[in-house]
């Protein structure tokens, strides 16, 4: 019979460990939050050029090439071609769309979908 509590205490140690250590993964990992329709990091919620104020996210229907360069993955090359695409596709009706394009894959599209809309 202790020998079957000792067992049941194990279990219950284990399983509050696992569970603490999945608390601690999602604490640190924690997605980005929108707030008042301006994406909020721990870093910086807004990118100042020269010239403008970005915010997040990015209407992939009216963003400038310079404005989606200052999404992490996306590039000169790869802002441009988002460009070329809605100019010569037409609008987005959907932000995978971006995934048409080359040079977009899936790294590129998950890492960059909280900073744009349609």
């Amino acid at each position: 019979m202790k020998s079957d509590k000792k067992q049941s205490l194990v279990m219950i140690g284990i399983v509050m460990l696992i569970i603490a250590g999945i608390v601690l993964y999602v604490t640190i990992s924690a997605p980005d939050v929108y707030e008042n329709e301006e994406f909020i990091t721990s870093v910086s919620t807004t990118m100042k050029t020269e010239k403008t104020t970005v915010s997040y996210p990015l209407n992939l229907n009216t963003a400038s090439a310079e404005e989606l360069m200052t999404i992490d993955g996306i590039s000169e090359k790869t802002a441009n071609a988002i460009i070329r695409y809605r100019e010569e596709n037409g609008l987005y009706s959907d932000v995978s769309e971006i995934m048409n394009i080359k040079g977009i894959g899936e790294e590129t599209y998950i890492k960059a979908l909280p900073f744009l809309e349609v």
